[in-house]
């Protein structure tokens, strides 16, 4: 009997001991402060296995050997989901990052410690589906409230009726004169470069200077796990992007133990955590290069002629390049270099030679008869560069050091022909920044945040060749007759001169539960002038515990016009004078925002109103006394904007979309007189709505918004060096009603549709798209059309009509490989 109980215990014991469960545990902290996880959930779904984290420690089960994945959730945080092969029991630590959704397209921040008025972010799936964007992330900036393009399609961004001169750019703290290639077409650098856009529309913080209007900035990515890549093929451009990481990753992303080592990391004096024997390999960091090229000449015109039976005549050519490297300088990750290099070039030339026939038949139908003939060039290139030394000694203290050059090289070449008496243009431009920044943050309390910078700038402005000035006052409508050769003298141009800035901000949150206080300070002095700006701002918001946010800001903005790259890159009328005007005050806003923010599960409900003020705004005026301009200018906008949003979840089938409604009543002062601002839009309807179906995705957009002032032709004259006494020496010039900006174009709408389809491989996935814009081919008349070989008639001439050439019906695809 005892031998057979030995035999039975002899054989059920193994089992038994195998049967064991494997134990997987060990700590999560915060990537944002070091600090562990309060609370979040890990889930094994092979093991069908569900625990909380509490207090930054986990622990799971896993009945057996084999390969299991990991799901870790916290509020506020990224997911972590990674394939682990358990052998035996082992601890693996996590670092959870903020959250940021990737895609094609871009990644836009999701909760941070920056504020939420006047600012406004989607998640990437979300723009990745959204049509009439060219897979672009600014130009998905136009599906918000507040924000419109002149050219429907294309063009700068107007946001919040402050002009495109009034907003400034910045990719990786370096300030860009231009982020998009000719057109507003697509970004300079990649999409999948960037890791996050924010989007000021007014009242930003004082880490922002230069502007008074908007600010848009661009933050690259800073976290590479292994090698990886992303092409991308589609009817206008192709892209690609490729990234390693040399060592192991100590700088962030998912930090864990040896899976066959027990050994735990601890915790530093400072806070930070203890790297493991497996984890101290020395100099550690990554590598990323990305790049376009665009070929619009090649593949749009015909696929736009055979749909619509239209030509185009005139497409931009472009490239860009990015590459971008960081070295952690230690084993701790607090010493860090970051080399970042990105640049493009955009090439258009446009020539038109008309035969003697085709001249007549252009007369006779109106047309103009002074651009018959002409010769349009334009280069634009850039070459950008920055070098970011991080020290980050502990989770309350961090320093950024960044050294910077911004350069610019524009080429324009206009002329008229030989038939024309108005001199050629003939002009390059070389607009040059460099700076140096060092950037401080410092949580000095658990109530408190103190941010503190220091910068200087060089702005170094050359250009040569000649130019084209206006003579005397333009037309009401501020567009030169460029028929009418009296209003322009030719002028050699041999400019050389740069500028010195200097800039301080100081900042301090102050969060005592759910109230929030930043009152900031920013000071630029510019050694020209002699002169310092003092602009306070600040932002007062309470969260209740319903997540009802209730904010408002303050602030003053001002720009020294003496640095504006855009007053100095400019055709006609150009005057390079404005970098050396001492006699200039900076450009002046008073931004006032209020705010309400509602959430509901995965809905969130947000209205906004915006009273600006702009004075001290440059004004050209005739020359008197070698001064060229004069601060006369002034501008005026209010509105209110209406969002709804939900947001996708990841679910296998899910709707997502946003409404939003603007309402804006904007004026101009200039020439003595108030107007409407020449790109007012009282009203903007935007819907944007999509459903993923497992590998399908289907999304919409709708557009509905009031057409753009005018002023009306009220008169016209025969253009001096015509007599109007034939048909080939014919040409009236129209004159402007006084009352500027009085009429407008009737609204505008229409409706994209795009459709995805994804497959999900070993190696990654593969995704192909289709979409169309303006699906029912619908253009809203937007020009007034005036026939050149006849005098104004209040019923004839001129006409409202839809613009010759403009593109309505676009077809768009791509093909994308992500590995």
């Amino acid at each position: 009997m005892v031998s057979l109980v030995g035999k039975l215990f002899l054989f059920v014991m193994p089992a038994l001991v195998f049967a064991q469960p494997l134990v997987i545990s060990g700590k999560v902290v915060s990537e944002a402060h070091g600090e562990p996880v309060e609370f979040g959930t890990i889930v094994i779904p092979e093991a069908k296995f569900k625990s909380r984290v509490l207090d930054g420690k986990y622990t799971a089960s896993v009945p057996k050997p084999g390969e299991y994945t990991l799901v870790i959730t916290a509020p506020g945080l990224k997911e972590i989901r990674e394939k682990i092969i358990v052998k035996k029991s082992l601890q693996k630590n996590f670092r959870m990052s903020l959250p940021v959704i990737r895609t094609q397209t871009v990644k836009l921040r999701s909760e941070r410690d920056i504020q939420k008025l006047g600012r406004n972010t989607l998640t990437m799936q979300q723009l990745k589906e959204t049509p009439a964007t060219f897979g672009d992330a600014i130009n998905a900036l136009a599906t918000l409230p507040g924000v419109i393009r002149p050219g429907g399609f294309f063009g700068p961004l107007i946001i919040r009726a402050a002009g495109d001169k009034a907003n400034r750019y910045y990719i990786d703290d370096i300030p860009v004169p231009n982020p998009q290639h000719f057109g507003g077409l697509q970004s300079i650098i990649s999409n999948d470069m960037m890791r996050e856009v924010d989007l000021y529309a007014s009242a930003f913080p004082v880490q922002y200077g230069g502007a008074t209007g908007a600010i848009i900035d661009i933050q690259t990515i800073d976290d590479v796990k292994g090698f990886g890549g992303v092409v991308d093929v589609s009817v206008i451009s192709s892209n690609f992007l490729l990234k390693s990481k040399w060592g192991k990753s100590v700088g962030g992303g998912v930090t864990v133990a040896s899976p066959e080592s027990n050994e735990t990391p601890g915790t530093n004096a400072d806070g930070t955590t203890k790297k493991t024997s497996a984890e101290k390999s020395g100099t550690t960091g990554y590598w990323i290069t990305s790049g376009r090229i665009g070929y619009l000449p090649l593949l749009v015109p015909p696929i736009y002629k055979f749909l619509t039976g239209k030509s185009i005549d005139m497409l931009p050519q472009y490239y860009d390049y990015q590459l971008k490297g960081k070295i952690f300088l230690d084993d701790a990750g607090k010493h860090a270099l970051t080399a970042f290099f990105f640049g493009s070039y955009d090439t258009f030339k446009f020539v038109r030679n008309l035969s003697a026939e085709e001249k007549a038949q252009r007369i006779a139908d109106g047309q103009d008869p002074a651009t018959a003939n002409f010769n349009i060039s334009n280069d634009v290139s850039s070459h950008n560069q920055g070098l970011y030394y991080d020290y980050k000694p502990s989770a309350n203290l961090s320093n950024r050091l960044v050294a910077y050059n911004s350069f610019t090289y524009s080429y324009f070449y206009v002329d008229l022909g030989a038939g024309s008496t108005i001199g050629a243009t003939n002009l390059n431009v070389y607009p040059n920044i460099l700076g140096i920044k060092d950037k401080l943050k410092i949580d000095w309390a658990n109530f408190a945040t103190l941010k503190a910078a220091v910068e200087y700038n060089l702005y170094y402005f050359k250009s040569t060749g000649q130019t084209q000035q206006i003579t005397s006052s333009p037309t009401s409508n501020g567009q030169p007759d460029i028929g009418n050769s009296t209003l322009f003298q030719t002028v050699p141009v041999n400019f050389t001169d740069q500028n010195h800035l200097i800039t301080a901000y100081l900042e301090n949150k102050f969060q005592f539960g759910g109230l929030r206080m930043v009152p900031g300070v920013r000071s630029d002095f510019l050694a020209r002038t002699q002169n310092a700006t003092i602009d306070p701002r600040g932002l007062v918001s309470y969260e209740f515990p319903s997540e009802t946010t209730l904010s408002a800001a303050l602030g003053q903005y001002q720009s020294y016009p003496q640095t504006n790259t855009f007053y100095f890159n400019q055709i006609f009328n150009y005057q390079p004078e404005v970098v050396m005007a001492n006699y200039l005050q900076p450009e002046r806003a008073i931004h006032r925002t209020a705010g309400i923010e509602q959430k509901f599960d995965t809905f969130v409900f947000k209205v906004e109103g915006f009273y600006n003020d702009f004075d001290r705004l440059l004004q050209s005026v005739p020359a008197n006394n070698g001064q060229y301009f004069a601060n006369t200018g002034a501008q005026r906008a209010r509105g209110v904007e209406v969002f709804l949003r939900k947001d996708q979840h990841d679910k296998e089938t899910e709707f997502y979309g946003w409404l939003s409604y603007t309402y804006t009543q904007a004026e101009q002062y200039t020439n003595g007189a108030w107007s409407r601002f020449n790109y007012e839009q009282p009203h903007s309807l935007k819907l944007v709505a999509g459903l993923r179906f497992g590998a399908n995705t289907i999304g919409t957009q709708f557009q509905l918004y009031s057409g753009f002032p005018y002023t009306p032709i009220d008169g016209s004259s025969c253009t001096p060096t015509y007599n109007c006494s034939s048909p080939a020496t014919t040409r009236y010039s129209p004159s402007y009603d006084s009352n500027l900006y009085s009429g407008r174009f009737p609204a505008s709408h229409r409706l994209d549709i795009r459709y995805t389809h994804k497959s999900s491989y070993k190696w990654g996935y593969f995704s192909w798209y289709i979409e169309v814009i303006n699906i029912y081919n619908f253009a809203a008349p937007s020009q007034q059309k005036w026939n050149y070989n006849q005098p104004y008639s209040a019923t004839t001439n001129p006409q409202i009509v839809v613009p010759n050439g403009v593109l309505t019906l676009i077809p768009y695809a791509g093909l994308e490989w992500r590995f």
